[in-house]
């Protein structure tokens, strides 16, 4: 294995330790996105997300992105982003110049003519693009970035996905399922055991109604019983420091 595979595997066991913090969506891809770009050894990256599955705007950036590229609106199968929005497939552009997105070129002037563009996947849907441009010490772009994108895409993915969820779990209608519960079986609040298995039925009810997947509930639940886990030892520390 060479350097560079080397040093590409060690970035993205870092960046599969990244923990969500608690701010917004577009926060932590801004974190996640300067990631990107020390990963690859790149000058530019941006993360453009879809909300209708048709435009793409960009959400997240590092580098010398120019403010108005925040206010376009780029369509489903429109330039290089929309064209991997489109096709749910990723691109390696040894030369933009060269290609058939020559006209797209954000920076024409620029000495360095390679990009890559690769699809951020959720349930097998392309609902944003990540793009990365600038190669610092090297000639050109290679498979094994490829690869590494792909990799960092599928996280970013997984990462909007879970706060989702989150959202759903958070939503008024769990909190009137959870509400409604309670009312129901106000007996059943003093068993521990029986209020959790009401509320296991009631989460599995509403989000399959909601849409969500045998495995994504599975996932959800996961994400659940890891917050509780924390949420209960931050309270523990505190009642022990008094």
């Amino acid at each position: 294995m060479d350097s560079h595979a080397e040093s590409l595997l060690s970035g993205l066991s870092s960046l599969t330790r990244f923990s969500c913090s608690d701010m917004s969506l577009s926060d932590n891809l801004q974190r996640l996105s300067g990631m990107i770009a020390e990963l690859i050894d790149a000058e530019n990256c941006s993360v453009m997300l879809s909300e209708d599955g048709k435009n793409l705007k960009v959400r997240a950036s590092s580098g010398s992105l120019p403010d108005a590229a925040y206010r376009d609106i780029v369509k489903r199968g429109e330039g290089i982003s929309g064209h991997v929005l489109e096709t749910g497939a990723p691109l390696l552009i040894d030369d933009i110049d060269r290609s058939e997105f020559a006209r797209h070129a954000r920076h024409p002037s620029s000495s360095k003519k390679g990009m890559i563009s690769v699809p951020i996947v959720i349930d097998s849907s392309a609902l944003g693009v990540v793009n990365i441009n600038g190669l610092k010490g090297r000639e050109k772009f290679v498979q094994e970035d490829l690869h590494a994108m792909e990799v960092a895409a599928a996280f970013i993915g997984r990462i909007i996905q879970t706060r989702q969820l989150r959202r759903t779990l958070e939503s008024r209608f769990a909190q009137m399922s959870l509400s409604g519960a309670a009312q129901t079986r106000i007996a059943d609040a003093q068993n521990p055991e029986r209020m959790a298995k009401i509320l296991a039925k009631s989460f599995y009810r509403e989000m399959a109604g909601a849409g969500f997947s045998p495995a994504q509930i599975i996932d959800a639940a996961s994400e659940i019983i890891s917050e509780l886990g924390k949420s209960v030892g931050r309270f523990q520390g505190r009642i022990k420091r008094g």
